[in-house]
């Protein structure tokens, strides 16, 4: 059974992002026929922004406790993680070591080929 902190935290995290993607990203829809990297750049920090909710809630209103161990980023050099999705909450671990090293708002996510079949995640692979 679902507890009421859980469900509150899931409902929380939808609303504000359709509603950021409608009052937040939509006004600056413009701007991507002017300059599409101008627009890439307000929107990846606006999506940064937004994930520091998530990272937030997850430590601390549920309380877990992220323990980062192995290789360091090296600051100015590309980073590739490789998950392997045991959990299907395991992107929200991953932003938490990316806001720790300050790389949330380059975050770049690449899916399997076999996911281009599924409508909605393929559109955008």
């Amino acid at each position: 059974m679902l507890s009421l902190k859980g469900t509150l935290i899931l409902l929380l995290l939808f609303f504000s992002s359709f509603f950021g993607s409608i009052f937040m990203l939509a006004p600056f829809l413009p701007v991507m026929l002017l300059s599409t990297s101008v627009y890439r750049w307000i929107t990846d920090r606006i999506v940064a922004i937004w994930l520091t909710l998530p990272v937030a809630l997850l430590e601390m209103v549920l309380g877990v406790r992220v323990v980062i161990t192995g290789d360091g980023f090296v600051s100015g050099e590309r980073t590739v993680i490789i998950m392997n999705h045991r959990t299907r909450l395991d992107w929200m671990y991953m932003w938490n070591c990316l806001l720790r090293y300050s790389y949330l708002r380059m975050e770049k996510i690449c899916l399997k080929s076999s996911l281009k079949s599924i409508p909605g995640f393929g559109e955008s692979a």
